[in-house]
């Protein structure tokens, strides 16, 4: 073997450390990765983060001048302050209050009224009380049909625990995002994909929000 070729061989090898041959996979947030014309939930039950997790979608959204609405039964959990301290900016941000004794479909219909407006880019529904009864083709039928017509983003808030399914076949990507150590004001939150039928290649990035009031101070 001549000194040439030695070199060449060196050369080769230095070029192929060059590249990873098993690339890892950018890991992003899901406010970062939130798909749009799909239905996204986000669930969980015990020691979760729903509405937080939404709130850093909300967050993420208002960065982007985009419009922000978010569907609620009367007195639920939403509350101001722990939004502001977050982040979110109150004055474009949108809040509907449903009376409870009119049911999830009316959170439902609200949220279709105001995706067809074309007005909002995101819109969240708490749906963690009850879903609607009956086959959720219906009513996710109706939202999907939207959100494809305006091109926007409907986030379902629901209680299903993690081995339970999810809120119905139309739902393109389900997480169920759990609550971690308590830090100062701060607590981490590990989210974990449960369905994904939009193709997100990606792991969710782990994050560390501000905790809401109620949390500070227990470990």
């Amino acid at each position: 073997m001549t000194p040439g070729s030695v070199e060449a061989e060196v050369i080769e090898l230095e070029g192929r450390s060059c590249s990873d041959p098993n690339p890892r996979p950018v890991v992003l947030p899901l406010s970062e990765v939130l798909p749009r014309a799909r239905l996204v939930e986000v669930s969980g039950q015990h020691a979760c983060a729903r509405t937080t997790t939404a709130v850093s979608c909300v967050i993420h959204a208002q960065a982007r001048n985009e419009l922000v609405a978010w569907v609620q039964p009367k007195d639920g959990a939403l509350f101001p302050p722990d939004l502001a301290s977050a982040g979110v900016d109150l004055d474009t941000f949108v809040a509907i209050h449903v009376p409870r004794d009119q049911g999830p479909f009316a959170l439902v219909r609200a949220a279709e009224w105001l995706a067809r407006s074309g007005a909002f880019e995101l819109t969240v529904v708490d749906l963690t009380n009850a879903l609607p009864p009956g086959s959720s083709a219906n009513w996710q039928g109706r939202l999907q049909g939207v959100l494809r017509q305006y091109d926007g983003r409907i986030l379902l808030l629901t209680s299903n625990a993690y081995e339970e399914p999810s809120s119905g076949p139309l739902v393109g990507l389900r997480v169920e995002p759990r609550r971690g150590p308590l830090h100062a004001d701060r607590f981490e939150v590990r989210s974990h994909i449960l369905k994904d039928k939009v193709g997100l290649a990606t792991d969710l990035a782990l994050t560390k929000p501000i905790a809401p009031t109620g949390l500070r101070g227990f470990q």
